[in-house]
């Protein structure tokens, strides 16, 4: 059976900031994701102003799964964000879920988000979660990041 591929990358230019500074609401953010089933291929990317990474991390692979009409294929996700793949894979949301969406009493950073991300992934019939190295040789990879980047240049533009 044929798979669907799914490709993410999120960013954000957090420019002047001190190292660990929070985000400015003037820094340009971006996610982008290459939906690729065969020979088709698909790529979204959008944007806004003072996101975070991880945010837009989490954006993306909620924005390529939204997409995605056919349910009943395999998909695999490819993202290179650590966040992203360790949570749906060592499963830290169930224990989320079940405190209320709270850790260490205080709530988990992008709650919203990782509730939208588990009802995209409760449409499906199977998930794959794929870690790759950022910023490496992995064509597909380079190209959701070149598209992220054009979405943040068009941003600083604006």
């Amino acid at each position: 059976m044929t798979s669907i591929e799914v490709y993410t990358d999120g960013g954000n230019r957090n420019h002047g900031n001190y190292a660990g500074g929070s985000v400015k609401s003037s820094d340009p953010s971006a996610w982008a994701a290459l939906l690729i089933f065969g020979e088709h291929e698909k790529m979204l990317s959008d944007g806004e102003l003072g996101r975070t990474n991880n945010y837009m991390e989490i954006m993306a692979v909620i924005q390529g799964l939204t997409a995605l009409k056919r349910t009943d294929l395999p998909v695999n996700v490819y993202s290179d964000s650590a966040y992203v793949i360790n949570t749906m894979l060592n499963k830290w949301y169930v224990k989320w879920r079940q405190n209320g969406w709270k850790k260490g009493g205080k709530e988990v950073k992008n709650a919203e988000l990782w509730q939208q991300l588990l009802a995209q992934v409760d449409r499906f019939d199977s998930i794959t979660w794929n870690k790759v190295k950022g910023h490496a040789n992995n064509k597909n990879n380079n190209r959701v990041d070149a598209a992220l980047n054009s979405t943040m240049d068009k941003l600083e533009k604006a």
